[in-house]
């Protein structure tokens, strides 16, 4: 058992190279020689291994949710007065943040959200939306399969699951993409502060759509929350407002980067492309692999609720943890080479990309439907495709996320 100082860290920053471009050598490291170890960039202990992953995952009582996303009234005193000037909401529970007992309420009303039932509902437009957007440039003989594919097409889905009106699509992603900027310790105050203004639009508008569901119920997920069910009750004012902004995030970002992570591996091992051709049967496997291989998300954060040890590392209560996801489906003493993209691995489907225990992703058959649904469509339609000769993936700078900036292909 070692006491380790924060002073002898290996620190880490994703949002700069190498770890941006590539942070897969460095989870290596932190394997080997420090798999619990502290940040000075993040201010966080940093849990790299699989095991010690799951040991805090399933240990509730010692590891709280409480600070699982950060809360955006926690930034510079310049960005609560925009919150405070407006009058906005006090921070709601999401699911993401609660603990038990006020967990498993959220949960039922998720669950519900996100069920088969709604799922079905939602394949039709998969495949329209699809048709559409391949129609646009199917004749072109070249795409950034990013910006013309998965990113319109997860959009335009996620959108409709939350009740979204499609003329707001935009929009909302923009307000989205203002939320991931506030939550980033790594943002410069200027753009926080633009972000705050931003956000306080974004509050107006969900406040509206919760107007309009008290009066027009739909199959959405703001009904759901608004009227409740027969397992839950109605969610307070200040959770709905929490809840539909994390989870739009959520719902958007992880499921694109999937999407597009799982054509690059496929693009660039052809058998791969070849096998979901003559049996499209394989393709959920590839899927769950390239989730392995590539986690979309980079982890949530824990906070210890007393004195323990993880890793062999003492920690006080209150220290902050990064758990790392992608760097515990990395984690050799887990899944042999991991470095192999291998849909046929025995335990493909022990990785961490959707989280495990209480908070395990409650879309995650929805992602996992949108994408497996996109596959299947642009293997059919172009079983040629390519990527051009010297392409390589650079990916976006993101505190949460790992991304390609594009997918360029031709056929």
């Amino acid at each position: 058992m070692t006491a380790v100082s924060p002073t002898a860290n290996f620190d880490f920053n994703p949002m700069v190279s190498p770890h941006r471009e590539d942070p897969n050598p460095y989870y290596q490291q932190l394997h080997q020689e420090r798999p619990v170890c502290f940040s000075d960039t993040l201010g966080a202990w940093m849990v790299s291994r699989y095991d010690d992953l799951m040991t805090v995952l399933h240990d509730t009582d010692t590891y709280s949710s409480s600070n699982a996303i950060p809360s955006i009234w926690n930034n510079p005193p310049e960005v609560v007065a925009v919150f405070e000037e407006a009058g906005c909401v006090p921070e709601g529970a999401t699911i993401v943040n609660t603990d038990e007992p006020k967990h498993l309420p959220l949960r039922k009303v998720l669950d519900y959200a996100f069920s088969g039932r709604r799922i079905r509902t939602l394949t039709p437009m998969m495949h329209s939306t699809l048709a559409e957007l391949i129609g646009a440039f199917e004749n072109d003989g070249h795409a950034d399969l990013l910006s013309q594919y998965t990113d319109p097409y997860i959009q335009r889905i996620v959108s409709a699951a939350f009740g979204i009106e499609s003329e707001d699509v935009d929009k909302v992603q923009s307000w989205t993409n203002d939320q991931v900027l506030l939550w980033n310790p790594l943002t410069p105050i200027d753009g926080k502060v633009e972000a705050a203004r931003n956000l306080v639009e974004y509050e107006k508008y969900i406040a509206d759509l919760i107007e309009d569901r008290r009066h027009n119920p739909r199959q959405d997920f703001i009904t759901d929350m608004v009227h409740g069910g027969d397992d839950f009750p109605p969610v307070s004012y200040p959770d709905i407002q929490y809840i539909f902004r994390g989870l739009r995030v959520a719902g958007h970002d992880t499921t694109r980067d999937t999407l597009t992570s799982t054509l690059l591996n496929m693009l660039s091992n052809r058998e791969l492309w070849d096998e979901a051709l003559t049996n499209p049967r394989s393709i959920p496997k590839i899927i769950e692999e390239t989730l392995r291989k590539d986690a979309p998300h980079r982890g949530l954060m824990r906070v210890t609720t007393r004195d323990t040890t993880l890793g062999g590392v003492e920690l006080p209560s209150g220290a902050a943890l990064l758990l790392l996801f992608g760097a515990g489906n990395r984690d050799a003493a887990k899944f042999e080479c991991p470095e192999v993209m291998n849909p046929s691995r025995d335990n493909v489907l022990d990785h961490l990309a959707f989280g495990n225990g209480i908070h395990k992703c409650p879309g995650a058959t929805l992602a996992r439907t949108e994408v497996r649904v996109a596959i299947e469509t642009i293997t059919k339609r172009f079983p040629q495709l390519h990527l051009p000769e010297g392409y390589e993936p650079t990916y976006i700078a993101s505190y949460f996320f790992r991304g390609l900036e594009s997918l360029p292909v031709q056929w």
